[in-house]
């Protein structure tokens, strides 16, 4: 899928489900797990249309503060709940789980 394409959303599957029915390559090294980090999107749009953060999420940005961006999210963790424009970061971020 091109950058700056447009995917209709389930609200019952993860930003991370919805990258990979569209075969998109997108890095995660836990298989969603909320451990590592590395499927970390950058929010651009919508931060409001994702749901809140899981027990998990919010546990790994209070963890490694020094590392999440105020508008990043796992993409693991949230869901879509309207429109919402993502990026992934650029370089991917690293794995948490080893820094």
């Amino acid at each position: 899928m091109p950058d700056g394409a447009e995917q209709p959303a389930k609200e019952e599957l993860s930003l991370l489900v919805h990258a990979m029915i569209e075969d998109r390559d997108h890095m995660q090294a836990c298989g969603g797990q909320a451990d590592c980090g590395t499927c970390r999107v950058q929010v651009l749009e919508g931060i409001e249309n994702l749901t809140p953060y899981t027990v998990d999420e919010r546990e790994l940005r209070e963890e490694f503060t020094d590392y999440f961006e105020p508008n990043e999210r796992l993409a693991c963790q949230c869901r879509p709940t309207g429109d919402v424009t993502i990026a992934a970061p650029n370089p991917p971020p690293p794995d948490l789980r080893f820094v």
